[in-house]
């Protein structure tokens, strides 16, 4: 009966030796492997080389030109004991990053909560549509508007500024106000893909379980804390990680805007790593910056893993 059933689940099997048959599966899993070849040949040529090539070269001093000197642990050595630029783009890269990653992971949270708390399935429709809507506007538009909004003669916040009383700023070449500005760029923050994302994780959620816990007395933001956070949580370490790295690479608003400035004031190591190959030309230094910050990103990013699964487990 077991290998008639075999037989039957598999007719062009019938008849074929068992060595015939591991040929079979040996010649269709090539043909798998030959429709995924061109995908391998891509992803190495185009995202893990590149990878290992900055990692070989971090220890050349390696020119735009294409001229290499093996230099060791040179590079390193000098980009880690500069206390004029470097320590104190890390210093600014944290003032920065962390406030982004309390707004990106709990502002999207609390929206998302209203959202689904909703009674009408029609208001909840129209209200995702309408946090979706900017996300059609790409990120150097808004950034460009912003610094349309904090221009210190024409900006609206410069106007609004005005009219309570105050005097013009200069918002982003003020090293008073230029850290909050950027970090308020993008207000409400709101984040649209983050919002839904937290709506399906509570979408998950059976609603007999919350409505139990309505029955057992329990208020809203009981029912937030011990039922909904625990349901996403798996969402919340996704911001976590992904802002995490997209927080230490980005230098958008610096590249844009301010230029690292006022001085060096809002300088972050992926815009010094960005001028030391492109303004600069030492692509080899540019690459010992590129590896720090990869093993950097990469520790913090297992050691977020590990305390979110010990978090799981309690």
């Amino acid at each position: 009966m077991k290998r008639s059933a075999t037989a039957a689940a598999r007719p062009n099997e019938v008849g074929l030796t068992p060595i015939k048959r591991i040929g079979r599966k040996l010649y269709e899993s090539k043909k798998a492997y030959l429709f995924l070849l061109p995908l391998f040949f891509f992803l190495l040529t185009f995202s893990y080389y590149p990878a290992i090539s900055g990692v070989y070269h971090s220890f050349f001093d390696w020119k735009d030109t294409g001229e290499s000197r093996f230099t060791g642990i040179e590079n390193y050595r000098e980009f880690l004991s500069d206390t004029e630029v470097f320590w104190p783009s890390c210093l600014t890269m944290l003032k920065l990053l962390v406030p982004k990653l309390i707004i990106n992971i709990f502002v999207p949270l609390i929206v998302a909560e209203m959202i689904f708390n909703l009674r009408s399935e029609r208001a909840k429709s129209s209200y995702r549509l309408w946090i979706l809507i900017p996300i059609v506007a790409p990120g150097v538009v808004t950034t460009m508007l912003w610094n349309y909004i904090y221009d210190p003669n024409f900006g609206l916040l410069t106007a609004l500024y005005k009219f309570v009383g105050g005097h013009p700023v200069d918002w982003l070449n003020n090293t008073d106000t230029v850290i909050p500005a950027i970090i308020f760029m993008g207000f409400p923050w709101i984040g649209g893909t983050n919002v839904l994302i937290y709506i399906s994780g509570l979408n998950a959620l059976s609603p007999e379980v919350r409505e139990s816990a309505r029955l057992d007395g329990a208020g809203t933001f009981s029912i937030i804390w011990n039922i909904d956070l625990p349901q996403i949580f798996g969402q919340m370490r996704f911001f976590l990680i992904n802002g995490l790295i997209t927080g230490m690479q980005d230098y958008s608003v610096q590249f844009l805007l301010t230029g690292g400035g006022p001085g060096y004031y809002t300088m972050v190591p992926g815009y010094f790593m960005y001028q030391a190959a492109f303004t600069s030309g030492r692509m080899g230094y540019a690459s010992a910056i590129g590896t720090f910050l990869f093993v950097l990103i990469m520790g913090l990013t297992v050691l977020s893993f590990r305390l979110g699964r010990k978090e799981s487990d309690l």
